[in-house]
């Protein structure tokens, strides 16, 4: 588990920069679960690279939150190098204020029957910034391979701005690999659906983000990593900058993320095939 926070939210100070390399190496059959939050003070630039390596019936879960911080570039790149390889990867980014974000979420299939799925999420609000890129590669020996990627964007104001650029490069046949991308404006038919059972405007928009992001984030297999990305899109959308605070993260919950697994299909019920 990686949490990275600032103390207190420092508006006037000068510009620093946090630099983060991981690189996960998965012998046969292991498992690993890497978890990550980002809620640093908005004069800190993020740059962050995160890479794996997938041996035979190896399995991979990165769940990220990327909430803090003037700039952050996020590189992620999951490789399943040998047979029965798998990884899912998750993110959720929220800006606000003149915040940006450039994430790349790339996945990588050169032995056969491996599977791959990354998911990303962001809400940008006032004049914030958000890019999603990612990449679904399958070599020419990943054969019965299963490949999703998945960006969407939501912009809650004028001067908002928000991005999707999904990409395929399929080298084979005999493959199931699909992307999706979309991004639009809040539904003002479910704000005044909701300011019509007697919420404010301002609650009734929170409520859709925390629907848009809840699907997302009930995937996260560490249920308290899920409630603290809760808790600091709560506190964030209300202008509270919340700083570290002790937690004891519990390992790994196999029960939680299963049931998760068996609430939706992960290529939301449509392929496309190679």
């Amino acid at each position: 588990m990686e949490e990275i926070y600032s103390t207190k939210q420092h508006t006037d100070a000068p510009r620093s920069t946090y630099s983060g390399l991981s690189e996960v190496h998965l012998r046969e059959g292991a498992e690993v679960t890497y978890g990550s939050i980002n809620n640093l003070a908005s004069n800190i630039n993020v740059f962050t690279n995160k890479k794996s390596l997938g041996a035979k019936d190896s399995k991979i879960v990165w769940s990220s939150g990327f909430l803090g911080g003037a700039y952050t570039r996020a590189r992620l790149e999951s490789v399943m190098k040998e047979s029965g390889a798998s990884s899912e990867n998750v993110e959720v980014v929220f800006g606000n204020g003149t915040q940006r974000f450039d994430t790349v979420s790339n996945i990588t299939h050169i032995g056969p029957n491996t599977s791959g799925h990354a998911i990303s999420k962001g809400v940008v609000k006032d004049k914030s910034r958000s890019l999603f890129k990612g990449m679904i590669r399958i070599e020419k020996d990943a054969k019965n391979s299963r490949a999703y990627l998945a960006e969407h964007g939501m912009i809650l104001s004028k001067d908002a701005l928000a991005d999707a650029i999904p990409g395929l490069e399929i080298s084979t046949n005999e493959v199931k690999a699909t992307h999706s991308a979309s991004v639009a404006q809040i539904n003002e038919e479910e704000v005044f659906y909701l300011t019509s059972r007697g919420l404010s405007e301002n609650d009734a928009k929170k409520l859709i983000i925390v629907g848009f992001f809840e699907p997302l984030v009930e995937r996260i297999p560490v249920p308290e990593i899920a409630k603290r990305i809760r808790r600091i899109v709560d506190l964030k959308w209300s202008g509270i900058f919340d700083f570290a605070s002790s937690l004891t993260i519990p390992a790994f919950d196999d029960e939680y993320y299963e049931e998760s697994q068996k609430t939706r299909d992960i290529f939301e019920g449509h392929y496309k095939y190679r």
